[in-house]
């Protein structure tokens, strides 16, 4: 029996339609297709299948990761995106790729998310989920914010400045690497803080435990501020409101069918390396190729 699919995708995104349409016949060879989607018709959040496949970039990988809400259906990305750093699979390397999942021979990684929920009045108005980050912060140039820390319910500390970035271990490569928060390998059982822009030599990064729950609220007498969630649309966050976030206890699994490693990325993507180049040395460490032909 083969194993069931759903296909799903952008088509506003270049290239996403079209391969769609060119990989097709293929993945029916392969695979019980049980719907193509490329219109958000179909529901996520009760569909049943083996895999979902995602033809776009990471941004496309956010927006399924919402739509699953707390659906388990793993997820493999093809990438037709610019950075692709969620996305595990190139276009033409997706039949190998997906006989490697096939076969039991992908590798997969469990994320976890984070609850968001909305408190007004004590009152929760709202709740959604987060993969990569929830950033408050001020909603016009120039001028700043004051964002009140609470851990566990309990006061921690204020940060004055441009916001606050709260991000999964997925999320630390995204908005709060370009903030100069750490690299934390993406199945880490952590939370982290990163202010934006501190109006304090002594704000810091910290990274907790999942386990902690976070309170964040607009404090002092400056502007009100917004939450954005995953780079989506901002929310205004008025004063004495609470932004509640949690473990959501719904981790997503993403598949990575070339069997390469986050640091494999880190290096070929974000150009990361622990020396500089001396003139003339070369490089101490030489690039290896991926464990696996994809």
């Amino acid at each position: 029996m083969k194993p069931t699919v759903l296909i799903v995708g952008d088509r506003r995104k270049k290239g996403v339609s079209e391969g769609v349409e060119a990989y097709l016949p293929l993945l029916r060879s392969l695979l019980d297709v049980r719907a193509v989607d490329l219109e958000e018709a179909v529901d996520l959040e009760t569909a049943q299948a083996d895999l979902v496949l995602v033809f776009g970039g990471d941004g496309s990988i956010l927006h399924v990761a919402r739509r699953l809400g707390t659906n388990p259906i793993p997820v493999l990305g093809v990438n037709y995106g610019k950075f692709g750093f969620l996305t595990a699979v190139e276009p033409d390397r997706l039949e190998a790729g997906i006989q490697r999942w096939i076969d039991g021979a992908a590798r997969t990684s469990t994320r976890h998310r984070l609850l968001v929920r909305f408190l007004r009045d004590g009152e929760e108005a709202s709740r959604t989920l987060a993969f990569n980050d929830v950033v408050v912060g001020r909603k016009a140039l120039g001028g700043m914010v004051d964002v009140d820390v609470g851990i566990d319910g309990r006061r921690a500390v204020t940060f004055a400045g441009d916001g606050l970035i709260v991000s999964t271990a997925t999320g630390s490569t995204a908005h709060a690497l370009a903030a100069g928060g750490p690299l934390v390998e993406p199945t880490a059982d952590a939370v982290l803080l990163v202010p934006i822009a501190p109006h304090a030599l002594s704000a810091r990064p910290l990274v907790v435990p999942k386990s902690h729950s976070i309170q964040l609220s607009v404090g002092g007498r400056r502007r009100p501020g917004g939450v954005t969630i995953d780079g989506q649309k901002p929310v205004t966050l008025k004063r004495r409101d609470v932004v509640d976030i949690s473990d959501a206890k719904a981790p997503l699994t993403l598949v990575h069918p070339a069997g390469s490693s986050f640091y494999d990325a880190l290096r070929r993507k974000l150009n990361w390396r622990g020396r500089p180049h001396y003139g003339g040395d070369g490089d101490h460490w030489e690039e290896q190729p991926d464990p696996s032909p994809l």
